[in-house]
Parts: C-alpha cells; sequence; structure tokens
C-alpha cells in the first residue's frame, strides 16, 4: 500500500535579502508533537494531575528549597552521592535511611543529594513532603514516582500514557495496585532497556510527614516487597524523624538486612559548619545593608551557635528574622534574638525543642498586639482548610480567600503575614479554571513544619497556640457571624455565594473546617428568628466530597443554598 509522503517544507518562501548569519538548521521531523490527534498523551497529563508535583526536588512549590550550605555536611553528602551512584565501598545495601530528630538538616541533606544526583543522571524521582505546606497525600506517593520515571525515560513514557489512558482507574486505585501497575509491569516489559536506570535513585523525604500512620507504614511495606523480590531496579533513599512506628516498619526480618541505617544525630560536631554559616550568612546581610565589618563581632556569633544546638532549622529561621525587611534592621534584630542567651539554660540542655520554641515565641511576641490575634486566626484557617485534605491540594486558600474570611483587606493580611516572614512565604499559585490557567494568587508556605507544630501544641506556644479558646471560640463566632449575615442577605446574594471563585472561602464549609478540627458544637444562634430556624443536616456535598460534621448552627428554612 503506497503511503502518501508528507508535502515539502518550504523556508522563508518569497523572502528578500534575507541574511543568516551561523544558522543552526534542526530537523524535527522525528520529535513528537504532544498536540498531534494521535498523540495527545492525556494518560501521562492525567497522571500528572494525581501527582504531588510540588513535592518534586526542582519544583517551584519548594523554591528556595531547603539545602546544605557552602561546604557544610561535605563528607556526609559524598557518602550519600557514592552510595547513589554505586561507587560506595562502605554501604552496598539497596535501601538507605537515614533518620534523627527535628531540626538537624534532614531535608537539607536529602535536597543537596537530588541535586548532585540528578547532576550525574541517577535521580529517578524525589519526594520531598510537607505536612504543614500540604504536601503530604499518601495516595499520590507511587503515582509521583511513575510520573517523574515517564519524565525522564521515554520507553516507559510510552507504556504508562496507554495503560493510563485504557484504565484511569489506577490513578485512584490501592497503593499495592499503583505500583504494580504503574511503575513494576510498565518495567518488566522494558527487561532489555532498563540499563541506563539501573541502579538509579528514589528519594523519599519527610516519610514522617505522609498523612496517617497507617500510610507510612504501607509505603515501607511496598518498597520492602520490591526490593525484596527485586521487582524495580532501583536503590531508596528514605529520610524521616525515628518515630516509633517506623523504627518498627525498618526493622523487619524480611527488610533489616536490605537496609542502611545513616543517623543524624543532635551533635557539637556540627557546630564548626554552623559558625561557618553563621560569619558567611551575616557577612552578606551586613554588606547589604553597608554595615560596618564589626556590626557582629566573633562573641555574638559565638552565642548564636550556642543558642543554636545543632539544630539547622534554627540557624536559618534566625538568619530570615535578623534579615526581615519588616523590623528596625539587621542590629535591632540580632539582639533580640541575643537576648534569648539570657534565658534559663537547664531547660535548652535537657529539651532540645526549647531553643526553637524559645525563638518562635520570641517571633510571635514582636508582633503588635493589635496584629497578632489576627495573624494566629489567619494560620488557623489555614491549618484546617481544606479539611484533611478532603478538596485537594489545589484548593489551599489563597491571600484573597484568607483575607475575605476575616473581612481583611488585602494590604492588612500581608502586614499580617510580613511578621512572620522568617518562618513563612507567600507564593505565587495559578489554577486552571474550565481548563484555563488562571489565578495569581499568593498560598501561604511554610519553611519548616516545627512552627505550626509549635503553634498547635499548648504546652509549647502557651497563649500563641491557634487552638486555645481566644483564638479558636472568636474565629468560630466570626464565621458563625458570617453565616448570618450571609442568610439575611437573601436569595440573590446565595446565587452570588454559590457561584463564587474557588478561591473565596464558603462561610458554612469553614463552620464544618473548625467543627471538625476541635470537635467543638458551637452555641444556637438566639433572637427574634429564633423559634422559625432548624438545624442544618449534615453530611452536606461540596464538589462531589461529603462533609461530615454533627449540625451546627440554627437558621432560616429558606437557607435552601446551603443543601
Amino acid at each position: 500500500m503506497a503511503v502518501a509522503s508528507a508535502p515539502p517544507v518550504k523556508v522563508l518562501e518569497n523572502a528578500q535579502n534575507v541574511v543568516l548569519n551561523n544558522p543552526i538548521f534542526v530537523d524535527s521531523s522525528s520529535y513528537m508533537n504532544i498536540h498531534d490527534n494521535h498523540a495527545k498523551r492525556d494518560g501521562l497529563r492525567d497522571l500528572l494531575a494525581h501527582s504531588m508535583r510540588g513535592a518534586f526536588h526542582d519544583s517551584s512549590d519548594r523554591w528556595p528549597p531547603p539545602q546544605c550550605h557552602y561546604d557544610s555536611r561535605q563528607e556526609l553528602r559524598s557518602k550519600i552521592t557514592a552510595w547513589g551512584t554505586g561507587a560506595s565501598v562502605e554501604i552496598h545495601e539497596p535501601v538507605l535511611w537515614m533518620y534523627g530528630p527535628f531540626g538537624v538538616g534532614k531535608s537539607a541533606i536529602a535536597q543537596s543529594s537530588a541535586d548532585a544526583l540528578a547532576e550525574r543522571k541517577k535521580l529517578i524521582g524525589s519526594l520531598f513532603f510537607s505536612r504543614s505546606n500540604g504536601l503530604n497525600n499518601p495516595n499520590h506517593v507511587f503515582t509521583s514516582i511513575a510520573a517523574q520515571l515517564a519524565l525522564i525515560f521515554p520507553p516507559f513514557a510510552n507504556i504508562l500514557d496507554r495503560k493510563v489512558r485504557e484504565n484511569p482507574t489506577l490513578l485512584t486505585a490501592a497503593r499495592p495496585i499503583q505500583f504494580e501497575e504503574l511503575i513494576v509491569k510498565p518495567l518488566h516489559q522494558l527487561q532489555s532497556q532498563l540499563t541506563s536506570i539501573e541502579g538509579s535513585v528514589v528519594i523519599l523525604d519527610g516519610l514522617d510527614e505522609i498523612d496517617g500512620v497507617d500510610a507510612q507504614c504501607d509505603i515501607i511495606r511496598i518498597v520492602a516487597k520490591s526490593v525484596r523480590e527485586q521487582t524495580t531496579p532501583f536503590r531508596w533513599f528514605i529520610a524521616s524523624r525515628p518515630e516509633p512506628h517506623i523504627q518498627r516498619a525498618m526493622q523487619t526480618v524480611e527488610f533489616s538486612s536490605l537496609l542502611h541505617h545513616l543517623e543524624i544525630p543532635l551533635s557539637p560536631i556540627d557546630d564548626h559548619e554552623i559558625l561557618a554559616f553563621f560569619t558567611q550568612e551575616l557577612d552578606r546581610i551586613g554588606n547589604e545593608h553597608d554595615l560596618s565589618s564589626s556590626w557582629c563581632g566573633e562573641a555574638e556569633i559565638a552565642t548564636l551557635v550556642k543558642l543554636a544546638h545543632g539544630l539547622w532549622a534554627y540557624v536559618a529561621a534566625v538568619i530570615r528574622f535578623i534579615a526581615s525587611s519588616n523590623s528596625l534592621g539587621p542590629i535591632a534584630q540580632l539582639r533580640l534574638v541575643l537576648s534569648l542567651a539570657e534565658g534559663p539554660g537547664q531547660k535548652m540542655r535537657t529539651n532540645p525543642l526549647a531553643a526553637i520554641d524559645q525563638f518562635y515565641d520570641l517571633i510571635m511576641r514582636q508582633i503588635p498586639s493589635e496584629v497578632v490575634l489576627t495573624a494566629r486566626k489567619l494560620l488557623l484557617i489555614n491549618e484546617i482548610y481544606p479539611l484533611s485534605n478532603s478538596f485537594g491540594r489545589n484548593n489551599d486558600p489563597d491571600d484573597f480567600a484568607l483575607a475575605n474570611a476575616l473581612g481583611l483587606s488585602r494590604d492588612e493580611f500581608h502586614v499580617a503575614c510580613g511578621f512572620l516572614q522568617s518562618v513563612l512565604h507567600l507564593q505565587t499559585i495559578h489554577r486552571r479554571l474550565s481548563g484555563v490557567l488562571a489565578g495569581g494568587g499568593l498560598v501561604v508556605r511554610f519553611y519548616h513544619a516545627s512552627f505550626m507544630e509549635y503553634l498547635s501544641d499548648s504546652e509549647r506556644s502557651s497563649e500563641f497556640c491557634i487552638y486555645n479558646s481566644e483564638c479558636f471560640e472568636e474565629l468560630l463566632r466570626e464565621i458563625i457571624q458570617r453565616v448570618h449575615e450571609v442568610h439575611s442577605r437573601g436569595a440573590a446574594t446565595s446565587r452570588a455565594t454559590r457561584e463564587a471563585p474557588s478561591s473565596v472561602i464558603q462561610p458554612m464549609v469553614l463552620v464544618a473546617a473548625l467543627s471538625e478540627a476541635q470537635d467543638v458544637k458551637p452555641s444556637f444562634f438566639t433572637g427574634p428568628r429564633e423559634k422559625q430556624g432548624h438545624l442544618l443536616d449534615f453530611p452536606r456535598q461540596r464538589d462531589g466530597v461529603y462533609i461530615k460534621v454533627a449540625p451546627l448552627i440554627c437558621i432560616e428554612r429558606e437557607t435552601e443554598q446551603y443543601r
């Protein structure tokens, strides 16, 4: 059968007086056009939509990522890189578990290792989980690894695209099925082509931040089974805190012989590297603000090193605090940090969390009294909405939604966040609405999970805890009042509320989230309309997801818009 040839390509037809300097012509006829009707790659697009792109090592969601600075941790990084490239004479096991307490720099080590391995083309995929930033969905772990593998291994991408198009339910299947169908079986079909990815590394950082203890253990078991049965050709680098359930999962008979333990303890050995980091960063800050070279002397830097207690998370936060633009300047900020050295020392020696808790306490106390409650309520809304990831990560509230929830202007919102820029930053996001890229709002992103852990624990944060009665109940009253106002405006407003953009936090959904967050049953409204009211029955459906909470408030029967 004759095959019609493609029409000749005419370049610069009818052009006159054209001069080409050192031209380079590229024959693109062999390249795949993803917009071609026969190769739309819809399967891979759907796969990416069910992955945690924000958790990839090079994602803009994590920029700038935590990294080892300058020459710090050089010996440790070299050891991991040698293992990852197959050049280690010390570590031969296919799984490397790096563990240590909070704040010792595990994520920075993992990030620097990911960069080094990617540069050597030995990185298959990486996921940096973050509870505080919503990057912790256990059902998107293996879809994310498969998506990253597809990006660097075209034969795998072709098989995966077809599999997902033929069976889209794989994207929401149970984790063992996802691993088998999206990773193991496609690789098995390419058995003779795996040389280029043999021994490459998958990095899972912050395993303890994945949502759910059972899910964390499940992922360990799936990886262990694969390594034991050699169904994938990878090395696995897992980093986490040494939580008891993770230790038990790692120490099973079937897994322990395949595992190399790499402990990162809190240790004064790192003090000389912390000293070097403080010295270089404070020099940089001094130059940026045209300060004299003596603005921060050796004695002050030595005090900062002592305050850090080996916690790299503390070190990085202190530098951001001193460099904060929302302050009286670096000298004043430095004095505030140094004043912490005058506090009680015994608690600092016996409790490693005391050092960073003391620093976070300092940050909160620098917020003006008329702003601090607003800041806490904003952080509380950001923490509990969306409810347990029920509405998906794309619905994280942006600056407009957070400001709207409290009746603030955007400027007032940014003022409140400005006092916290040493522990969080605002990141631009874009969302797809009806297939069109839109948005441009800002979402809150935290540099380290420890700040929200501090604010969520009343024993650590005391009056600054976001769940204490002053903050929680006042926010609940405000939101219920907003519900009442929406109701009182009538049906016209209700239609506008229903049709509002996704960035607007619906009052009833927020009340439900608050209620689930602390099992609160708010007092019913009282007033002239009380006897006409009825209880709103839950669960209610929003975007196909049911919210299961107790009956909440008493309002009029006409409020059918919430049904």
